[in-house]
């Protein structure tokens, strides 16, 4: 339910973003300070994003601490980055004779950027945005801050009840003394592990598989 939520904020915000640094956006000192801004906030340690959720989510807008929504839009936060600037890359990767072609026959810039530049770099974008949800989905920092390390007795029913993510899981697990919770631990870090690698591989074929050289 977190990386729901993760995945419904951060794809269409990055992707849109990147569209518009991209294609529309005049390059002016706002533009290039927008610009260095995001490169920056790829860089900043992820407990910072979780100080960030906390102050502004859960303290100022209000939403409940240790839910999946307070969670997914922490990760949300973090995950933006990594998705603009693949999605750039990508955008970047279109040859532009392919815009001026479009260009030559009539189309807007609107329709040179929605049936032309963006089914060609849908795979370069995809692959960027499964890579970093993988990032986010072995995040621990950020969700402790925000809450999400809480004894949750049975499954969560929605996205703003008490809830928890399988990597603080892990973390609680590992700080017991009983010799049950080894067992649980390496359980618990074998199938994150799995999901990881076969998020980063299917991230690897799709790359393979759709892209294009110009």
């Amino acid at each position: 339910m977190t990386m729901i939520v993760t995945l419904a904020i951060s794809f269409p915000i990055g992707v849109m973003t990147a569209v518009y640094l991209e294609e529309f956006a005049p390059d002016n000192r706002f533009t290039q300070a927008i610009e260095i801004n995001i490169n920056n906030l790829a860089a900043i340690p992820s407990i910072l994003f979780g100080l960030l959720g906390l102050a502004i989510f859960i303290n100022f807008f209000g939403v409940p601490r240790s839910s999946p929504l307070a969670g997914g839009m922490t990760l949300a936060l973090m995950t933006l980055p990594v998705i603009i600037i693949s999605t750039r890359t990508a955008l970047r990767s279109v040859p532009d004779s392919i815009r001026h072609a479009a260009f030559g026959v009539g189309c807007s810039r609107w329709q040179v950027v929605r049936d032309h530049v963006l089914p060609l770099a849908m795979p370069g974008i995809m692959t960027g945005s499964i890579i970093g949800l993988a990032q986010a989905m072995g995040e621990t920092a950020p969700l402790i801050i925000v809450g999400m390390v809480a004894f949750i007795p049975d499954v969560s029913a929605s996205f703003t009840e008490a809830a928890t993510v399988l990597p603080a899981q892990i973390f609680t697990w590992s700080g017991e003394p009983e010799q049950a919770f080894v067992e649980k631990t390496a359980g618990g870090i074998l199938v994150l592990l799995t999901i990881l690698i076969s998020l980063n591989a299917f991230a690897v074929v799709l790359r393979k598989k759709f892209e294009r050289r110009w």
